[in-house]
């Protein structure tokens, strides 16, 4: 009985500092929850696309997203020797002045860049073909 206990009480011990670590969609990125939203900071190697992908993933799995619910920018990158490759999204577009994405690659860093779920969702099954 008392090892039973034991094992529970390391389990959620241990539990809480790998829920920290954040959702694992790619070894390279670090996801942090936002309220409504998610911060990913890192870089998938796919540009843009990775990043918004990235993201969508995220909303989808973690915050229930639908296909025809819209994502924004809502803290976006900032460029420059020694900034964190890092740029947050949300799915409420309060505070934003929304923008439709028309080129994916300057897109991160511009708040309140916005494109629909299924949208951004396409881009994943590009980026995960053998030949890339």
């Amino acid at each position: 009985m008392k090892r039973n206990i034991a094992a529970v009480v390391i389990a959620s011990v241990m539990s809480g500092p790998l829920a920290a670590q954040g959702y694992p969609a790619n070894g390279r990125l670090v996801f942090t929850p936002l309220e409504n939203g998610v911060r990913i900071e890192g870089d998938t190697g796919h540009g843009a696309r990775g990043i918004w992908c990235s993201a969508v993933d995220y909303a989808r799995d973690e915050l229930g997203a639908r296909s025809d619910q819209d994502i924004y920018v809502s803290a976006p990158q900032v460029r420059g020797l020694g900034q964190p490759n890092a740029v947050s999204f949300t799915l409420d577009p309060t505070g934003l002045t929304p923008v439709n994405v028309l080129i994916i690659g300057p897109s991160l860093n511009r708040q309140g860049s916005r494109l629909s779920v299924g949208h951004a969702l396409s881009f994943c099954p590009d980026l995960y073909l053998p030949s890339r």
